[in-house]
């Protein structure tokens, strides 16, 4: 089983400890994307809109678009929702749940694809932006 601890020095280190431990803390390999549903991006292969998109495996938390929601075992659930190609910010993500980490969250913030490309942590590769088909 591989577990992920993380530090994040944003919130305090009694609440690191607790969520670095089970309940809160879960094993990485039984965290399973169920279902991800996105729509309103432009595809990398085609250039042009799509509306409809399902898929269940997917390495990034959110997919560009107007809307992207994402379900997963044991519990999780992710919602983005973009207004803005450029606007600062440009969109809202929530996240209720385990992570792809395993780590819960609780997380609720607007950002801008300049501030997704720089991360909460560390910084973010592969990032699509705008429009663009790719991971947010």
């Amino acid at each position: 089983m591989k577990w992920a601890t993380e530090i994040d020095p944003r919130i305090p280190g009694w609440l690191n400890t607790i969520l670095n431990w089970p309940p809160f803390l879960l094993p990485m390999n039984i965290i399973l994307p169920l279902l991800m549903f996105t729509s309103g991006y432009i595809s990398a292969e085609t250039g042009k809109w799509v509306w409809f998109d399902l898929t269940q495996q997917n390495p990034q938390m959110f997919r560009n678009g107007i809307f992207c929601i994402r379900f997963m075992f044991p519990f999780c659930f992710c919602l983005q929702i973009r207004w803005s190609a450029t606007a600062s910010p440009s969109y809202f993500q929530m996240i209720l749940g385990w992570k792809l980490n395993g780590r819960f969250a609780l997380t609720a913030r607007f950002e801008d694809d300049g501030s997704a490309a720089r991360g909460e942590l560390t910084p973010n590769t592969d990032q699509s932006s705008g429009w663009l088909e790719g991971g947010k």
